[in-house]
């Protein structure tokens, strides 16, 4: 019966207080000063590493030496410049055919066989 009797009483001594969340995450409401250990600890977990996507100069001058063809290409085709046949930049095949009131081009992309055809009506010309 004395269990009891002090365990009532410890328990109206006990007050309870209401739990309130507080961030840690400065994002989220939490202390700025949290935010450069945080970024310290997401750098140090991170094991993503950026790929090594430096080309050489060759590799370079090529890639927009292609662009610079479709681009005069496209632009032919667009104002009706350009008159039927086949152009090849090195890594595709572009074939220009008259279709009604417009041109097809069908592009072949020479490393891995796949074939995209365009339609689209001319301007100009």
């Amino acid at each position: 019966m004395l269990i009891m009797t002090a365990s009532a009483v410890a328990a109206s001594y006990a007050q309870g207080t209401e739990l309130v969340y507080t961030p840690n995450n400065p994002s989220f409401g939490g202390s700025p000063l949290n935010g450069a250990y945080l970024l310290n600890k997401a750098n140090a977990q991170n094991d993503n590493k950026a790929e090594d996507t430096e080309k050489d100069f060759v590799t370079r001058f090529k890639e927009s030496l292609e662009r610079n063809i479709m681009n005069t290409i496209t632009r032919g085709v667009a104002n009706g410049e350009i008159t039927d046949g086949t152009y090849d930049t090195g890594d595709f095949r572009i074939e220009v055919a008259s279709v009604g009131g417009g041109v097809m081009l069908t592009i072949t992309n020479l490393l891995t066989g796949e074939v995209t055809v365009i339609e689209m009506p001319t301007f100009g010309g």
